[in-house]
């Protein structure tokens, strides 16, 4: 068997080390379609593998080319200069080589994870209940990042890239937002998500010109919230649902939740207006199986971070769901969700290393497993932190 077609998410950092004229043909040679090529991107430390070991620290918010400020909107947030590169000698060598060889080269945007803005600009971030600010999250309903979203998703496309891989392009939860996380209490998933719901001044007034006044909901949440971190947590265990957020809140959390889902749409529609235009596809790379790493049913948990599925199908191009799991059972059984209740074709996204792919069998059975599924397109995460043998192995399906 072989796959129809198959991208390695890459960071920049693959051509920092070594040129795109070497790097390109090789992955060519070992049968790979294209890259997802890291663009903007969020802080972390990484043992990079490939072109031997090297201990790598990204930076908050990165942008890795130089970003045109005439592709954003007056009112729009912009990346600073220091969070870019001093031109696009990079991107242009890569796009160019690749179009030489016909390889695919799309940009992976890290679109709200963005720890760099957020603490320049406080005020466009998630903001809870008890006005804490999740400066790593901004926050989808700020018109400023509506405008930063717009001019980066412009300037992207005019980089001459193939397609844009959107990541976090959504609300987020409470935790792994920072490198260092401290959490000493022992909260349910319920909890969480209401400590994580944000109540800025700009989702509160989208709420109220629909519905009216917000303050009793408000009210509602910061009680709960508060018996839980004086007391105890009466949620533990239970699974967090919309219903039972309604039995514990009341019936206007329903609609609170929809008017979210409404402002993430709108994000996804600004997005597509743009891609449309340039001729430029896009595909949402969906983390909801990142959600509840024991469920099998991810698209029922979307809501959680704002995804309202039945909307954003209409204004991508493909589904990317992250099938990070080490079990084949969990594996086929996840993308048998996608394709039921999402779209009959979808792009799996696996990692073909440790932790979930510990020998060649189980990434066999994954891959064969989805392929006779009809899954024929399985992008790989991460090219920077394989070793020769991880592509080799990779390359028998390709």
């Amino acid at each position: 068997m072989s796959l129809k077609k198959s991208n390695l998410f890459t960071l920049a950092h693959t051509f920092l080390r070594e040129p795109a004229q070497k790097v390109i043909p090789e992955l060519k040679q070992y049968g790979f379609s294209g890259i997802n090529l890291a663009l903007n991107y969020h802080s972390s430390r990484d043992l990079l593998l490939r072109q031997g070991p090297q201990l790598e620290y990204l930076e908050d918010g990165f942008h890795y080319y130089k970003s045109d400020s005439n592709k954003y909107p007056n009112e729009a947030l912009k990346p600073d200069l220091i969070q870019q590169l001093p031109n696009n000698e990079l991107i242009n060598s890569v796009i160019k080589i690749a179009k030489s060889v016909e390889f695919e080269v799309n940009a992976w945007a890290v679109y709200l994870h963005n720890s760099a803005i957020g603490r320049s600009h406080p005020e466009v971030v998630v903001t809870n209940v008890f006005g804490n600010r999740f400066l790593s999250e901004l926050c989808p309903s700020n018109p400023q990042v509506i405008g930063y979203i717009s001019g980066l998703t412009r300037n992207l496309c005019d980089l001459g890239v193939s397609g844009i891989r959107a990541e976090s392009l959504h609300f987020h939860g409470a935790r792994r937002g920072e490198h260092h996380e401290r959490f000493f209490i022992e909260l349910s998933q319920i909890s969480e998500f209401l400590f994580a719901l944000c109540f800025c001044k700009y989702c509160k007034k989208n709420y109220q010109t629909q519905y009216g006044d917000v303050d009793k909901l408000e009210a509602a949440v910061a009680k709960n919230l508060s018996m839980v971190f004086e007391d105890s947590d009466p949620w533990l265990g239970i699974k967090l649902t919309k219903e039972k957020l309604s039995e514990i809140i009341g019936p206007q959390i329903i609609n609170y939740l929809a008017v979210r889902e409404n402002s993430v749409t709108n994000l996804y529609q600004v997005v597509r207006d743009i891609t449309k235009a340039s001729k430029v596809n896009i595909n949402f790379v969906d983390q909801a199986p990142l959600l509840e790493f024991e469920s099998d049913i991810a698209t029922q948990n979307s809501w959680q971070v704002g995804i309202d599925n039945s909307q954003v199908i209409d204004l991508v191009d493909n589904y990317e769901p992250l099938i990070y799991r080490k079990s084949v059972d969990q594996v086929l059984t996840l993308a048998k969700d996608y394709l039921k209740n999402i779209a009959n074709q979808i792009t799996a996204i696996l990692r073909p290393t440790f932790p979930d792919c510990t020998s060649f069998e189980n990434l066999e059975r994954k891959i064969i497993g989805l392929n006779d599924m009809g899954v024929r397109e399985i992008d790989f995460y991460l090219l920077d932190t394989m070793r020769n043998k991880d592509l080799k192995n990779l390359q028998r399906f390709l």
